[in-house]
């Protein structure tokens, strides 16, 4: 597969929940010219997290985000961490 079909292929799978790591996160964007997807962490699975600002003390609610490289080193197949994510995938309303 060219790294092309690796991006496409990930594409409908945004809006996704995935069991990644413990935590469940939401497939929100396939960066192709970076070879990365970005995930948002689930908001209705724990409290938002709180960002500081300057002086260390929070201002606003931030949401976590996690950015994993899609293909591997040959950039023909599917990094592991991409592989991992998509084993967690789960069922459609189950986020």
């Amino acid at each position: 597969m060219t790294a092309d079909t690796l991006h496409h292929k990930l594409q409908v799978l945004i809006g996704d929940a995935f069991d990644y790591l413990g935590e469940v996160w939401t497939l929100i964007e396939v960066l192709s010219d970076v070879d990365s997807v970005v995930l948002r962490r689930c908001k209705d699975c724990e409290p938002s997290s709180l960002q500081q600002n300057a002086y260390g003390m929070p201002n606003r609610r931030a949401e976590d985000t996690l950015t994993l490289r899609i293909s591997d080193r040959s950039g023909e197949a599917y990094s592991q961490d991409i592989l991992v994510l998509l084993e967690g995938r789960r069922a459609k309303g189950s986020a």
